[in-house]
């Protein structure tokens, strides 16, 4: 029997954490369902049922970022308890079994639910903002490429990678210190950002993001630089390859856990 992956050993796996957790799962989707309806419909009713395609992006990127976060820094709990981990650690299944099914949980059925949960409170609010609307709103369809609101799911997957890293490798309080470390790469990032455009560029920086339009003074003239369409596909293939070295290095840190 393969001791990496066997497929019958990781389904009755899939099913015992699907038993044990389904409880916590189904009341987790009623608090975002419910946060979900109270958001969207104070925010129709603010402006009168003009609720565009820009607001309902907005809610889309803030809602999954906000509690794809938290949900993927909580799925390695039973491991800060000692306990608990004693009894996750000594299952029958490999390392990688448990991985895979804490991943698929916090990456891909929670994506799925969150986009179904979404859709369907929006549905209803637009429905019926446009009762009695003559400017009738349209449900943002959030994988045209048009509006780019397609881009939050490459966000997302770097997100999780880091929120999945956090999770096994901090005992207590995963979330709080993975966004707190989290934020200080970002602003060590964005200290660093200005100088290495200057080193590059030679030239005073008035507008320096990181990975997007660069804004430049020279001779007291303003001159901005956007990103072209192979910079959006280079950064995009960044994205996924950070993602994908974080996912395993989050394998090969579960992998040290021993009972």
């Amino acid at each position: 029997m393969n001791e990496t992956f066997n497929l019958t050993r990781f389904l009755n796996l899939f099913k015992k954490h699907t038993a044990e957790q389904y409880k916590t799962y189904l009341m987790s989707t009623s608090v975002l369902i419910g946060v979900l309806t109270l958001i969207l419909g104070f925010i129709s009713y603010s402006t009168h049922g003009h609720m565009g395609p820009v607001i309902q992006a907005a809610m889309f990127l803030n809602f999954l970022f906000f509690s794809g976060t938290i949900f993927t820094s909580l799925i390695f709990t039973d491991l800060g308890d000692r306990k608990k981990s004693i009894s996750t650690l000594a299952l029958p299944a490999s390392h990688f079994e448990k991985y895979l099914v804490a991943w698929i949980y916090s990456f891909v059925i929670f994506q799925l639910v969150f986009l179904g949960c979404f859709y369907a409170i929006d549905y209803l609010v637009i429905k019926i903002s446009n009762a009695n609307a003559q400017d009738k709103m349209e449900i943002i369809n959030v994988f045209s490429p048009d509006r780019k609101v397609w881009v939050s799911f490459l966000i997302f997957a770097i997100l999780h990678s880091i929120c999945f890293l956090g999770a096994v490798f901090f005992q207590k309080l995963h979330f709080i210190k993975t966004v707190f470390c989290f934020f200080i790469f970002i602003a060590v990032l964005c200290l660093l950002n200005p100088v290495l455009l200057h080193a590059i560029f030679q030239a005073e920086i008035e507008n320096g993001i990181p990975f997007n339009m660069v804004g430049l003074i020279i001779n007291k003239e303003n001159i901005y630089i956007e990103p072209t369409q192979t910079s959006y596909i280079i950064a995009a293939t960044i994205a996924i390859l950070i993602s994908v070295i974080l996912w395993i290095s989050t394998y090969f840190r579960l992998k040290e856990k021993q009972v």
